[in-house]
């Protein structure tokens, strides 16, 4: 979410002051008006490494996002694009039908497209049907004949940030609050007159905050909510990152000997590369 430039506040983007301190990449590089995909994103991300590692840069790969990172680290399926006409045409079937005569569909076309798709994930079967109707194949059988590789040869230094769970409820709500100060209303209110369809739509907040400024909820309905829905997608961050990739070093509440750790990635580094 922190890709699109209208949502500095509510995504949690570095602030100007620390832009201008360490060179970022990537933060608020394009219109929530389109649509970021973690194959769009990895191929701008794997540029931008290579570009720093020409100029002896160490780049730092940060976030919480699995798909994104594991685009990166794993290399991601060279399945192809839609074009806005089919992806349409898959969201107009989907409403017509309902979530599961949509999924019979599917199941219909190929059983092994709904294989790890929730008959509740529209996103995921907008994207298949959309990928059938743009090429005539399934996903299942494009990524079976798929052959891309990393496209990243270095090896990376995986460092999880952890904190333990009631201290991280407690910065999220804090965090929250933060960013209504800041002017998170004001902030969402630009997304107004956007598709509701659009990634940048499922934002934390922004449909809570939305439904603030249009007096159909109280801000602490919202905040409430919102709150609730952070805690829980960090729960599934932390359940994902466990099966998907083993740390090479873990920092637990690092607020509390910020230099030792750092101390210790850098020796870790040194002896790995």
């Amino acid at each position: 979410m922190q890709v699109y430039k209208e949502l500095r506040i509510i995504t949690a983007r570095p602030d100007k002051y620390s832009e201008n301190t360490v060179n970022h990449k990537l933060y608020g590089y394009i219109s929530g008006r389109n649509r970021c995909s973690a194959l769009m994103w990895s191929e701008r991300a794997s540029y931008e490494i290579k570009s720093a590692l020409k100029k002896g840069i160490i780049p730092i790969l940060v976030g919480g996002s699995g798909l994104y990172i594991k685009s990166l680290i794993d290399g991601i399926s060279d399945v192809p694009l839609t074009s806005v006409k089919y992806r349409k045409e898959a969201e107009d079937v989907l409403l017509n039908e309902g979530n599961e005569n949509f999924y019979t569909r599917l199941k219909n076309i190929d059983e092994k497209l709904i294989y790890n798709i929730s008959v509740n994930d529209r996103q995921r079967l907008i994207r298949s049907y959309s990928v059938w109707l743009e090429t005539g194949k399934t996903l299942y059988e494009l990524r079976l004949s798929d052959k891309r590789s990393n496209k990243i040869p270095n090896k990376f230094l995986k460092i999880k940030l952890l904190s333990n769970r009631k201290l991280l409820r407690i910065n999220i709500r804090d965090r929250f609050f933060k960013m209504i100060e800041q002017g998170a209303l004001e902030e969402v209110s630009i997304l107004k007159s956007f598709d509701n369809s659009l990634p940048i739509m499922k934002a934390h907040g922004v449909r809570e905050l939305l439904s603030v400024n249009r007096n159909e909820i109280s801000l602490e309905e919202a905040s409430e909510i919102t709150i609730n829905h952070t805690n829980q997608y960090a729960k599934r961050q932390e359940t994902w990152f466990k099966h998907q990739y083993s740390a090479d070093y873990e920092i637990v509440n690092f607020y509390e000997n910020i230099d030792k750790y750092c101390s210790n990635v850098l020796s870790l580094y040194n002896k790995l590369y």
